[in-house]
C-alpha cells in the first residue's frame, strides 16, 4: 500500500466510524448501521456531501470528463458556452448524450428575474392542450383572474369565449357576460381603460384589412332599450382630442372598391315609447366665453368628398326620419351654419324629390332643387307670419308686412325678380309663359293677374288680368281714392295736340315716334278727333295718314279759329330678325286664359316633436367619469 494513501485511510478512520455490511454503506461518527434502503448512508450533524466542481464548457460537450457515465453528477462553476448550449453555476448530470441542469430539466423562473433565456425557446405556459390559469389572493375559482386558452385566446376575469367567439382578447368588467358565463369577480365598472400624456395615445385600433366588415375599433350596445353608451372618449387638456379616427392614413392604401371609414356610430336594436336613439353624439360642455366651440366637425379634402354624412333610412311614418339634426338653444344661435370660403362658392345645396341638385356657377347662399317644388318656407304665426324675407345688393332688410305675406323682397334695385324662360308659342288665347303670376281670394271671385307674359297667338302682355288698372290719389278729406284707366277692345295708342286754322285750313304731323308705332289703312283708320276754340263754319277732318291730317273749315270758309285735337291709331306689329312676329295691330277681343288651375300643396308638421327639445343624455356632468 503507498505511504501516502495510507496515511489518509488512517486519518479517515480516526474521524469517522464505517459501518459496512453486505449490501450498503454508512458513514457517520457514532456508529449507526446505514439505512437499509440506501446503498450509501451518509450522517453528518455539521457536514454536507461534496460533490466533484467541473469548468463545463457546453450542455452539449462532455469536457473535462471524459467518457461520463449516465448519471454522473457535477457541479458546475463556469459561465461558457453559447446559447441555448450555454452552462452557468450550478449543478448538472450527464443524461447519457448531454449536461442538464439539475431542477424542471430547465432552468426555473427565479422571484428576481431570469437571465440567459431564449425568445421562442424559454416560456411560461403549458406543453398540453389545456388552458393556463392565473390567480390571485388564493385557490380558490373566484380567484382567477386572466386565463389563456389552448387556442390561444386570452380572457380577462371571465373562464372562456362563451358566443363571443372572435374575441381574441377579452375583458369583462362588473355585471357582464360572454354569452354563456358572467363575470368570475366584480373587479370595476371599466373593462379597458387606457391613459396616456403628451402625445400618446390611450386606446389605440387599426385595421389592416380591406373588407367593408372590419373596424379599427368598435363600440356597440346591444340592449334594445335603457339608456347606455357604446363609447365614450375625453380629452381634458387644452388642445387634446378626445377620439381620433383615422382610415388609412396613407393616401395610395386608401381602397377603390369599398368604403373606407374613420369613426362609424352605430344604434342597433328597436327603440322603443319616446327613446331617442344616436348613432354620434358631440358634446362640448361649459360656457365659452371665447374661440369656437364644435360639437361635431367634418372635412373632406376630396374634390367629391362629404365632410359630414346623415342619412335616414327608415320608411316609416311614425316619425320623420332626419339625416343631420342641428339644434340651437340661443337666440343668436343657429341650428346649422352652411358656410362657403369661395367667392363664388354656394353654402348649401338641397335636393328633393329624388332629384339631382342645381347650383349657380356664380354662388348662392342656397340652391334649392325639387321636381315640383324647390323650395318650401311658411311662416306660422297667423297674424303676421312672412314664408321668405330676400334681401339683395348686401342692403338692410326693409322689414315685413306686419298682416304679413308669403314673400318679402328687399333690393337696392329691385325687390322681385322673376323670369320664365320658355320660347314656346303654346295655344292661341292661352299664356305660354309669364314672368310672374298672382291671385287673390279662390274660387269664382278669385282676381288674378299675369305679369310680363307671353300669349299663343304671339303677342307679349306687360300686365293682364280680371280686374281694373287703378291709380291712387287724395281727394279733400285726405283719403286714397282710385282713378281707373279706360281700356279698349284693341291695342291703341293715342296722342293729344292743338293747331290753328289759317285761311280755313291747318295740317297737324303726329310726332314721328309715334309714326312708326302705329298702323295706318283701310282696315286700320287713323281716328282725329277735332274741338274748336274759335267761331267757325266748322271743320272736318281729311287725308289721314301714319305720320298726319288735315283739318279743313267747311263750306270753303277762310277763318283762322283756334283747335285742340286727339287721335287714336292701332299699334303697329313687330317683325324680329328671326322672323318673330309680335302682331298687335289685328287684335280686337282676342280671346285669352282666366286664372290658372291650381293644386293643394299641404303642408303637415314634423311629427317627430321629440327632436324640438334637447335629447335625453345631453347634459355630461362635467369631465369625471
Amino acid at each position: 500500500m503507498n505511504v501516502t494513501r495510507h496515511l489518509l485511510l488512517t486519518s479517515l478512520l480516526s474521524l469517522v466510524v464505517t459501518t459496512a455490511s453486505a449490501q450498503n454503506i454508512g458513514i457517520n461518527t457514532t456508529g449507526a448501521t446505514p439505512d437499509a434502503s440506501a446503498i450509501l448512508d451518509l450522517v453528518g450533524a455539521d457536514k454536507g456531501l461534496l460533490v466533484p466542481r467541473v469548468l463545463l464548457t457546453a450542455t452539449n460537450s462532455a469536457l473535462p470528463v471524459t467518457a461520463p457515465a449516465t448519471s454522473l453528477l457535477v457541479y458546475n462553476t463556469a459561465t461558457a458556452g453559447v446559447v441555448p448550449n450555454n452552462v452557468t453555476p450550478g449543478y448538472y448530470y450527464w443524461d447519457g448524450a448531454v449536461w442538464v441542469r439539475v431542477g424542471t430539466g430547465n432552468p426555473g423562473w427565479t422571484l428576481l428575474g431570469n437571465a440567459g433565456t431564449v425568445a421562442g425557446t424559454n416560456f411560461i405556459g403549458t406543453t398540453d392542450a389545456i388552458d393556463w390559469v392565473i390567480k390571485t389572493g388564493g385557490a380558490a375559482a373566484t380567484n382567477e383572474r386572466i386565463r389563456v386558452l389552448s387556442a390561444g385566446q386570452t380572457v380577462v376575469n371571465n373562464i372562456g369565449l362563451g358566443t363571443n367567439t372572435n374575441d381574441v382578447f377579452s375583458v369583462y368588467s362588473n355585471a357582464t357576460t360572454n354569452g354563456v358565463n358572467a363575470n368570475i369577480s366584480a373587479l370595476g365598472a371599466r373593462a379597458v381603460n387606457g391613459y396616456a400624456s403628451g402625445t400618446g395615445v390611450g386606446v389605440f385600433g387599426t385595421n389592416s384589412g380591406n373588407v367593408a366588415a372590419t373596424f379599427g375599433m368598435l363600440a356597440t350596445v346591444p340592449a334594445t332599450t335603457g339608456v347606455a353608451n357604446a363609447l365614450r372618449a375625453e380629452g381634458a387638456a387644452p388642445g387634446s382630442f378626445a377620439m381620433v379616427g383615422i382610415s388609412n392614413t396613407s393616401a395610395a392604401a386608401i381602397p377603390t372598391a369599398t368604403t373606407s371609414r374613420a369613426v362609424i356610430g352605430q344604434l342597433n336594436g328597436t327603440l322603443t315609447g319616446t327613446a331617442v336613439g344616436i348613432g354620434v353624439h358631440g358634446i362640448i360642455n361649459g360656457t365659452m366665453v371665447a374661440g369656437d366651440a364644435r360639437g361635431v366637425q367634418g372635412q373632406s379634402p376630396s374634390s367629391n368628398g362629404i365632410g359630414v354624412f346623415g342619412a335616414a333610412t327608415s320608411a316609416l311614418a311614425t316619425f320623420n326620419p332626419v339625416g343631420v339634426l342641428g339644434s340651437a338653444a340661443s337666440t343668436t344661435g343657429f341650428g346649422m351654419d352652411a358656410f362657403n370660403t369661395t367667392a363664388t362658392g354656394t353654402a348649401l345645396i338641397a335636393e328633393g324629390n329624388n332629384v339631382g341638385g342645381f347650383y349657380l356657377l356664380g354662388g348662392s347662399g342656397v340652391a334649392s332643387t325639387g321636381s315640383g317644388i324647390g323650395t318650401f318656407s311658411i311662416g306660422t304665426n297667423a297674424a303676421s307670419g312672412t314664408g321668405v324675407l330676400g334681401v339683395g345688393n348686401n342692403a338692410a332688410a326693409f322689414g315685413t308686412l306686419i298682416a304679413g305675406s308669403g314673400l318679402a323682397g328687399t333690393g337696392t334695385s329691385f325687390g322681385v325678380y322673376g323670369v320664365a324662360r320658355s320660347n314656346a308659342t303654346g295655344i292661341a288665347g292661352t299664356p305660354a309663359r309669364a314672368g310672374g303670376y298672382f291671385v287673390s281670394g279662390t274660387g269664382a271671385t278669385q282676381s288674378f293677374i299675369y305679369v310680363a307674359s307671353y300669349e299663343g297667338v304671339g303677342v307679349p302682355r306687360k300686365v293682364m288680368g280680371n280686374g281694373t288698372v287703378n291709380t291712387v290719389v287724395k281727394n279733400d278729406a285726405g283719403q286714397f281714392v282710385l282713378l281707373s284707366a279706360p281700356e279698349a277692345p284693341e291695342n291703341l295708342f293715342q296722342d293729344y295736340g292743338a293747331g290753328q286754322l289759317v285761311n280755313g285750313r291747318a295740317h297737324v304731323d303726329l310726332d314721328p315716334t309715334l309714326s312708326r308705332n302705329i298702323v295706318v289703312s283701310a282696315e286700320h283708320p287713323l281716328r282725329a278727333f277735332v274741338q274748336l276754340r274759335g267761331d267757325c263754319k266748322g271743320v272736318y277732318v281729311t287725308n289721314e295718314t301714319a305720320t298726319g291730317f288735315d283739318v279743313m273749315e267747311l263750306d270753303g270758309g277762310t277763318s283762322n279759329a283756334a283747335f285742340n285735337w286727339t287721335i287714336t291709331a292701332n299699334r303697329a306689329n313687330e317683325v324680329f330678325p328671326d322672323g318673330t312676329v309680335w302682331r298687335f295691330a289685328d287684335e280686337r277681343f282676342p280671346v285669352t286664359e282666366g286664372p290658372q288651375k291650381t293644386t293643394t300643396a299641404e303642408a303637415v308638421q314634423k311629427k317627430d316633436t321629440l327632436r324640438r327639445a334637447v335629447p335625453e343624455g345631453v347634459a355630461v356632468a362635467g369631465p369625471g367619469h
